[in-house]
């Protein structure tokens, strides 16, 4: 079976591609304190990484089986879509702002 490798590889390209650039944006949004946003931001991904294998593995025990860990991640994925949707709705109206103050 040639195919659980090719997942975990494309999970690997595609699950943990963003780390880099999520730490680089803590390290420049830190100010005066660069090793302090990058060692938030991987204790962030640490915090979410045992967070979602506890709740994954209560999936697993449940009723649900062996479909629970995948409906979990799917909630997870699903929530995920809430700050990235206020962010793009933040960043489309800054844009707005800036003209309307430039031409007052």
């Amino acid at each position: 079976m040639w195919w659980p490798p090719a997942l975990i590889a494309l999970l690997g390209l595609f699950g943990l591609g963003a780390n880099p650039v999520l730490i680089s944006l803590g390290v420049r949004f830190a100010g005066q304190a660069p090793t302090l946003g990058s060692a938030l931001t991987v204790s962030a991904f640490n915090l979410g990484t045992a967070v979602g294998s506890w709740a994954a593995g209560l999936a697993l025990a449940s009723p649900w089986g062996a479909t629970g860990p995948a409906a979990v991640g799917t909630g997870i994925a699903a929530l995920t879509l809430i700050p990235t949707i206020a962010i793009a709705l933040i960043q489309r109206r800054r844009p707005a702002a800036r003209i309307r103050a430039a031409t007052a």
